[in-house]
């Protein structure tokens, strides 16, 4: 589990193009093979260790289900360890499941607004938590399928949210509650 407080940004090293694609992360995070990791709200295990961070593996459904396939060497990414008891939560409790992918549609002063589908509308709940590319936000407004979150300065710099521009397809994962409690 995960609280969606970002605790580094790290950077893409390589990318392989295989059908277990491997993905390489510069990190100062203390890891060991075996660590469940969220990179971009994604859980991923740890696979190596190298001198200046570590690899993931990545299976082809993971891939299609997130924004993965859009990552490049390069780019910075959002990482968190996996919560140990006794940890504080900071954020709200996340899965590193993502629910699907949305997109930002429009900015407006610090307002974020994200378009989901319609389908997962009734997840999404004014002043509820919910997670972009694996940071915990609150919900700001709310009309159909389309939300906004308030983004403070400081989220924008130490996460990859300062980023994004309008199109940006991000990973979005639904507060765990609100899927418990809507269910059909």
């Amino acid at each position: 589990m995960f609280t969606g407080i970002i605790e580094e940004k790290g950077r893409i090293l390589a990318i392989s193009k295989s059908r277990v694609q491997k993905i390489t992360i510069k990190s100062s995070l203390k890891v060991q093979e075996g660590d469940s990791i969220a990179i971009q709200g994604v859980c991923l295990t740890v696979t190596t260790l190298h001198k200046n961070g570590f690899a993931v593996d990545v299976m082809r459904q993971t891939r299609g289900v997130t924004t993965l396939t859009a990552w490049r060497a390069g780019e910075y990414v959002n990482l968190e360890r996996a919560l140990r008891l006794g940890d504080r939560l900071g954020g709200h409790i996340m899965l590193g499941h993502v629910d699907e992918v949305g997109k930002l549609v429009r900015t407006k002063s610090n307002a974020y607004f994200f378009e989901a589908s319609e389908k997962n509308a009734p997840y999404i709940v004014p002043k509820g938590s919910i997670a972009i590319n694996g940071v915990s936000l609150t919900i700001s407004s709310v009309t159909k399928n389309v939300f906004s979150v308030s983004l403070i300065p400081y989220t924008l710099k130490q996460t990859t949210l300062g980023n994004l521009h309008t199109g940006s397809r991000v990973n979005i994962e639904y507060d765990y509650l609100a899927k418990l409690f809507k269910k059909n």
